[in-house]
């Protein structure tokens, strides 16, 4: 989600100093309260081909979570533009949002890779995803 490169720069942030991140400006925003009630945000995936993350905290203070991502337009040192594309109540729910998101992404951008040994390690690479 960074507006000055391509699809297929690969992306310096990891999952650890998004939530960081995320924590320092929920404080800022919404004071100790709001740190408080997010206490159990976790990004617990991040694919940084994609650019796509699951951010997991408790059902009331997401409210916090998803009101804040518009405002972001930094994460760590790189410019970003948050966008909320899906809220799910299960992890399961998620990951399957997940797997369509990513196979139109794949579907997208295979024509960019000449070779097949390319177009298969960039599927590789995209659709990588831990169980859940």
């Amino acid at each position: 989600m960074c507006n000055n490169r391509s699809d297929t720069d690969a992306f310096a942030l990891t999952s650890h100093n998004l939530t960081k991140f995320l924590r320092e400006k929920i404080e800022k925003y919404y004071g100790e309260f709001g740190l408080a009630s997010t206490l159990r945000l976790h990004v617990i995936y991040f694919n940084d081909k994609t650019r796509l993350c699951i951010i997991q905290t408790r059902h009331g203070p997401h409210r916090f979570v998803t009101s804040i991502l518009p405002l972001l337009t930094v994460a760590d040192t790189e410019q970003v533009r948050y966008r909320t594309l899906y809220v799910g109540a299960t992890l399961q729910q998620c990951q399957k949002f997940i797997v369509r998101y990513q196979q139109e992404y794949v579907n997208k951008m295979i024509g960019n890779y000449k070779s097949e040994a390319q177009r298969q390690r960039f599927v590789e690479e995209v659709t990588k995803m831990k169980q859940i």
